[in-house]
């Protein structure tokens, strides 16, 4: 597509857009009627978007995917990171033209490319790399004491009785344990998320739980005893704990005993070339047993461990919570670290074709509610790889333009 015809898709998109959010200028009314008219085609393409929800629903979704304030904390670290004036006015410079690009693609793309092809009960979305991929989704399953299985989908809320508690299940994606019945015996219940799943449990004491793809967290329905004690067996999950000074937390995570009696932070055991797992605080104070080693965890640190020995270092928070907000947030990541997260949101595999042997990072911010397409445009703007999709597969290619 030569200069002037993409000048005019991205002009016809951005009127596309403003139209679908009633926001249009009579000047810029009159102009997409011109553009309507210009062609049988223009004018078929403008009525399956206004008709088509999922079309419009993604719209909204990107009208919110790069807030000014996200590019803005984006050049800040970039300037925390460099001394050189020149420099920093120079990536602030590139950093805007990436932004201002990736507004423009992204829209164009929307109007230009986005195909829905319907093949009996099955939708398939194609973009600019093949095939799309949409988000995940709040879907779980919870698994009962007697090893009854239950689907936790979107639907309306709902609930049941479990060992002597009432438990609602959300159509908003959570589950909350309530109407507690005391008695000396209680079962444990173990919730599961897969790729492309996300869900969040209130447990008896009024802890919320959130988890991230491919997690499971093992809990008593009722608390008994002297301590609260729960199990993350796989994936990752934040913790925020009800007040009880009296009655301790206690996750039992992999190679780690995280204790604490009020506070918040993320756990993330996600298997790993490096088999590093970590606990990122991010108020109140925990105790950390990982093998020999105790350490006290302020607010901001992080402890990793591999099993052998453990270290504190200050933690980037915002990326290491970044899932729970809704949100990709990458400073400096290396790419196999980036496509994991990728694969287990979209449930997708990842392969690198042969000649990708580059050590490659990257640093980027985009809410998690978009089709994978859009995340992997924003990571080729910036150089890091090139992709395709095909059949679930995404395929990185070196960079070569």
């Amino acid at each position: 597509m030569n200069k002037t015809n993409t000048d005019k898709s991205f002009r016809a998109a951005y009127l596309i857009n403003r139209y679908l959010h009633g926001s249009l200028t009579e000047p810029e009314n009159e102009e997409l009627e011109t553009w309507l008219n210009s062609s049988e085609q223009s004018r078929q393409l403008f009525e399956d978007l206004r008709s088509a929800e999922a079309v419009e629903a993604q719209l909204q979704q990107f009208k919110n995917t790069d807030s000014e304030e996200g590019w803005q904390r984006m050049l800040h670290k970039i300037r925390l990171r460099n001394n050189s004036q020149q420099t920093k006015k120079n990536r602030q410079i590139w950093w805007r033209s990436v932004a201002a690009l990736l507004v423009l693609s992204i829209i164009a793309w929307q109007v230009l490319n986005y195909v829905v092809k319907k093949t009996e009960d099955k939708v398939i979305l194609t973009s600019q790399y093949g095939d799309d991929v949409l988000p995940g989704t709040k879907t779980a399953e919870l698994i009962l004491s007697d090893g009854t299985t239950v689907s936790l989908e979107n639907i309306t809320d709902s609930s049941f009785t479990e060992k002597g508690s009432s438990v609602l299940r959300t159509a908003n994606g959570s589950l909350i344990y309530l109407n507690r019945v005391l008695n000396n015996e209680t079962g444990w219940n173990t919730i599961r998320t897969p790729n492309g799943g996300e869900y969040m449990v209130v447990l008896e004491d009024k802890t919320k739980v959130w988890l991230n793809a491919a997690s499971s967290l093992r809990y008593p329905v009722q608390f008994t005893g002297s301590e609260r004690r729960v199990e993350l067996l796989e994936g990752e999950a934040y913790f925020e704990v009800a007040k009880n000074k009296e009655k301790p937390f206690i996750v039992i995570a992999n190679r780690m005993e995280i204790q604490a009696t009020g506070t918040a932070f993320d756990v993330n055991i996600y298997v790993n070339v490096d088999s590093i797992v970590s606990t990122t605080l991010t108020e109140g104070g925990v105790k950390v047993v990982a093998g020999r080693d105790t350490r006290l965890l302020l607010p901001g640190e992080q402890l990793r461990t591999d099993g052998a020995t453990a270290q504190v270092i200050k933690a980037d928070v915002e990326a290491a919570t970044s899932w729970k907000n809704g949100l990709f947030i990458f400073n400096g990541a290396p790419l196999p670290e980036v496509m994991d997260q990728v694969a287990r949101w979209y449930d997708v595999r990842i392969e690198y074709r042969k000649d990708f042997k580059e050590q490659k990072f990257f640093t980027g911010e985009i809410k998690r509610n978009v089709p994978v397409s859009k995340l992997l445009q924003m990571m080729e703007l910036t150089g890091i790889a090139q992709f395709s999709i095909i059949n679930g597969t995404i395929m990185v290619l070196p960079y070569t333009l």
